[in-house]
């Protein structure tokens, strides 16, 4: 460990921003430079399934319980409520007798023998609930807790200005850029979801697809979420929503089939199915970093790509059924998806779904849909000679 001199410690902040990986032996620089006996960046999120701690020298098994049943406690809902950017001592954001009566201390703190907590509410990592960075001091160097708070009062800016670009880099991160590939590849009506349900990115055939219907709608709130304009519709779209990040947290497992959107007016159906996405590489940073996390996929029965579809039957001598499936595939539906929409088995869709792997040359449904996409879906017109 290099020396824990002021200008170290703001280098090995700067190289940790860089790299997520030292923020745990940075944690550690920092706890000593201040004279305090563990350190730790908390980010516990008011919506549930995000929070997160990165560490050093506090026990694992207390994390965990922590996170498990001690979130709401007497430090925690004062830290929320604290001044963004200020270092402060226990007692200036609750009275210790307050503190120590509760569970959180006897089952948290006192194990640990953690005497006062001397931190900084950080913005981003507050943004839905109490987040920043925390040092802890023991009942030995409770003395030092004011002369800690004042020391960390002089990094702030640093570790304030580093977490941020630690975050802007986790969203930046390798998986949600080969991500952003795959839906720019995309020729169906694809919409990502974030943690919260909000609308991050939609490909154009999903912009297109819900300026045509009235089954579907954004709405304009807070954040754009997704909603339709059938109030039962609408309520079956949220609770999937909800099912699905559920199970991209690891909450749950299982999740519905692909489900109907109607248009009030009878006239259109579209079908509907969420595909849960893990978190990207950088965890746990990215547990608030707006990363995506469900992926929507609209398909209209009626679109353009049965023409498409239709197309590449005469020209790969296509069945009728193995149409219907290439259709489906093309459109980002599953084998299991597409079976419920034709109404036969999985089998029987897996059958059709190698024959025309076979007759089209592709080993895959993706390539399958590249090849869908690149049909014009009106016909082509020979050049007139002149």
């Amino acid at each position: 460990m290099p020396d824990s001199s002021y200008t170290n410690v703001v280098v090995a902040i700067y190289q940790a921003a860089a790299r997520p990986e030292l923020w745990g032996e940075t944690l550690e620089f920092v706890t000593d430079y201040l004279g305090a006996d563990s350190g730790m960046v908390l980010h516990l999120s008011a919506l549930g399934g995000d929070d997160f701690i990165v560490h050093r020298r506090l026990r694992d098994d207390l994390n965990q319980l922590f996170l498990e049943g001690y979130t709401q406690n007497p430090y925690s809902y004062a830290f929320a409520r604290a001044p963004v950017g200020k270092a402060l001592v226990t007692e200036a954001l609750v009275e210790r007798d307050v503190l120590h009566r509760s569970a959180f201390h006897a089952d948290i703190l006192a194990p640990q023998g953690i005497e006062e907590i001397v931190a900084v509410r950080h913005a981003d990592l507050s943004r839905d609930g109490a987040g920043g960075i925390l040092f802890n001091v023991s009942k030995s160097r409770a003395g030092n807790a004011g002369h800690a708070a004042t020391r960390l009062g002089d990094l702030v800016p640093h570790l304030s200005r580093a977490i941020d670009l630690t975050l802007l880099t986790s969203r930046l991160n390798a998986g949600q850029r080969q991500l952003d590939r795959l839906l720019a590849n995309l020729s169906g009506a694809v919409i990502l979801l974030d943690g919260r349900g909000a609308i991050l990115h939609m490909t154009p055939a999903a912009e297109a697809l819900l300026g045509e219907c009235g089954g579907l709608a954004i709405s304009k709130g807070s954040r754009l979420t997704l909603t339709a304009q059938m109030r039962s519709d609408a309520l079956r779209l949220a609770a999937s929503v909800r099912q699905a990040l559920a199970v991209a947290r690891g909450e749950e497992r299982i999740l519905d089939d692909t489900f109907q959107i109607k248009d009030p007016a009878g006239r259109r159906t579209l079908l509907v199915q969420m595909t849960p996405l893990p978190p990207p590489a950088f965890a746990p940073w990215t547990a608030i970093d707006g990363g995506a996390r469900v992926m929507v996929q609209i398909v209209d029965p009626k679109a353009s790509i049965d023409t498409q579809a239709e197309r590449l039957r005469r020209l790969a001598g296509l069945t009728a059924a193995e149409t219907r499936v290439a259709a489906l595939l093309a459109s980002g539906l599953g084998l299991t998806a597409a079976a419920s929409v034709l109404g036969v088995s999985p089998n029987t869709v897996k059958t059709h779904a190698r024959q025309v792997f076979a007759k089209t040359g592709v080993r895959s449904a993706a390539a399958l849909a590249r090849l869908v996409a690149s049909i014009p879906a009106a016909p082509l017109r020979l050049a007139e000679s002149s």
